[in-house]
């Protein structure tokens, strides 16, 4: 694969950050551009080398692009779209990608662009709780489910090129339909999303004034609410977007609560075990190798011993050996946990020598799924 490959990115936010980042990782050689509304991430950028020039809006610098991102909230890309149509000349080989999480309406807007022959929808099945360029990471997509949604009128070698360029950059492409792709992440992300607030609102309005809950509020609940702590604009604009792949999945839901919650009224034993072992069962076929909507968390958790200074130790230990801690605090309810420290990382590297460097010091160390 060519190594010179110039590069547009259109917004320069978590996503188009990383996006650009692990692309000069990988491809040290490419020229990006990118524009963004926020002058201080393109300057940072550039300062880094992460980017090469930028502008204030999409213009003819991208018009000999190899390929074209659009990593902006979705109606914004859609608008974006319009520019894309100007500025490419008209035998231009340049493929344009997204990374929305909704695909129904940029493709109607290629559609009715004229832009069936060179746009791949993209969605990079990973992120963080935070937002910017800032958070951004040359890591972040290591891994992780890129579902492109081609347009009808792709041919299949740009078809096959846009893949093995996702996959150079170690994300596994996958190829859906836009609205098999809307279904999916309704199902896996969209609806688990408000799930989670609804669970997180119902204990915030449940706590009394010493917010006896909140404190000890850890291990499972924190487990499946940790992604409520995302952007509420973007999880607005997002159920908005997608409400006719969302309210019919929060209905089947609903049903479900409705039908479990009378098995446990009736005391019906082997409906309720049913219910918990036909979950237990599909969980546990889910892998816990790939990234997600939300990044995996890069934790463990170790016996620690109660001495002054102990803490303090590991710390030391892990920064001499250029071991960057993202969090470190005592786990005070291990009801689903083992081990009485957690130390949080930013990537699965830094997980990966902490956990070899603890074993060194004989610490007892688990890891977490």
């Amino acid at each position: 694969m060519n190594s010179k490959l110039k590069i547009g990115i259109v917004g320069l936010g978590l996503i188009g950050g990383s996006l650009a980042k692990t692309i000069k990782r990988k491809y040290p050689d490419s020229f990006i551009c990118a524009c963004d509304t926020n002058e201080n991430s393109l300057l940072s950028a550039q300062k880094e080398g992460v980017i090469d020039i930028y502008t204030e809006k999409l213009n003819g610098n991208y018009s000999d692009c190899d390929y074209i991102f659009l990593c902006a909230p979705v109606p914004v890309n859609c608008k974006t779209l319009e520019l894309v149509k100007d500025i490419l000349p008209e035998n231009s080989t340049c493929i344009v990608s997204d990374t929305g999480s909704m695909k129904k309406d940029i493709h109607i807007k290629a559609k009715e662009l004229g832009l069936s022959n060179c746009f791949i929808g993209g969605h990079p099945m990973a992120g963080l709780e935070v937002d910017g360029y800032e958070n951004s990471n040359a890591f972040l997509f290591e891994n992780v489910y890129f579902i492109t949604t081609p347009e009808e009128n792709v041919s299949e070698g740009k078809k096959e090129t846009f893949t093995n360029f996702i996959s150079s950059l170690d994300m596994i492409p996958i190829s859906l339909g836009s609205r098999e792709h809307d279904f999916a992440t309704a199902c896996v992300s969209h609806v688990p999303h408000i799930i989670s607030a609804a669970l997180v609102n119902l204990v915030k309005n449940d706590d009394d004034d010493k917010e006896v809950l909140k404190s000890i509020a850890a291990g499972g609940f924190k487990d499946i609410t940790r992604i409520s702590s995302s952007d509420p604009n973007m999880w607005t604009a997002i159920s908005k977007g997608n409400k006719d792949e969302v309210v019919p999945l929060l209905d089947e839901y609903i049903n479900s609560l409705n039908y479990i919650k009378e098995q446990i009224e009736k005391d019906n034993t082997s409906e309720v075990k049913s219910f918990f072992s036909s979950a237990c069962e599909y969980r546990s076929g889910i892998s816990n190798h790939t990234g997600g909507i939300i990044e995996k968390d890069y934790r463990i958790h170790c016996d620690l011993a109660d001495e002054p200074g102990e803490i303090a130790t590991i710390a030391t230990r892990l920064a001499v050996n250029s071991i960057s801690i993202k969090n470190i605090g005592i786990v005070h309810n291990r009801e689903y946990d083992r081990g009485a420290l957690e130390i949080e990382f930013y990537d699965a590297k830094s997980l990966e020598s902490a956990t070899e460097l603890m074993h060194k010091f004989d610490y007892k160390v688990y890891e977490l799924e």
